[in-house]
């Protein structure tokens, strides 16, 4: 390979990363809406990762895309709205972990293609019909999207995702 070629190769790498760079900056600003009180909220990371803890008082609906990247949102310190919230979760390599109120009787429907989708929730017969309702949309392509009550002791105290996931 002559000098000129590994030249032309490495220009064009250096532009491909400046735009990937100025992407993840456009998605991440016109992505994110809401903040730890907002009772809607949106997140979107792209190369990135982000981790929420909500204080919503009547949590109605949230929207997250996590896109070679992570979100974690802990939502134990919310309250649901009276008729109950909606999660949309979107994950294409990358991952989402959502920590619920185990309180919360949780409606989740997840596809995953060459990824994983799981919740580990207490089963909705256990819950009163005028429970508090979460309904969870999960896709995961080439990724994860987990719900979960409580997050392991020691997944906690590594910072660690929590292992499980179930393959689409």
């Amino acid at each position: 390979m002559s000098q000129r070629t590994l030249l032309r190769a490495a220009f064009r790498l250096v532009l491909i990363v400046a735009a990937l760079r100025a992407l993840a900056a456009i998605v991440s600003r016109r992505g994110n809406a809401g903040d730890a009180e907002s009772d809607e909220f949106s997140i979107a990371t792209f190369m990135g990762g982000m981790e929420r803890v909500s204080r919503a008082t009547s949590l109605r609906h949230g929207r997250v895309l996590a896109c070679l990247g992570g979100v974690e949102i802990d939502l134990r310190e919310a309250t649901l709205a009276p008729g109950g919230a909606e999660l949309v979760l979107r994950a294409c390599l990358g991952g989402v972990e959502v920590i619920v109120s185990p309180e919360w009787r949780v409606v989740f429907e997840g596809k995953a293609l060459a990824g994983g989708v799981d919740a580990r929730v207490t089963p909705e017969s256990e819950f009163a019909a005028d429970a508090p309702t979460l309904r969870v949309r999960a896709l995961a392509v080439l990724g994860g999207v987990e719900v979960i009550n409580e997050p392991d002791d020691e997944d906690e105290a590594a910072g660690d995702a929590v292992p499980g996931t179930r393959d689409g």
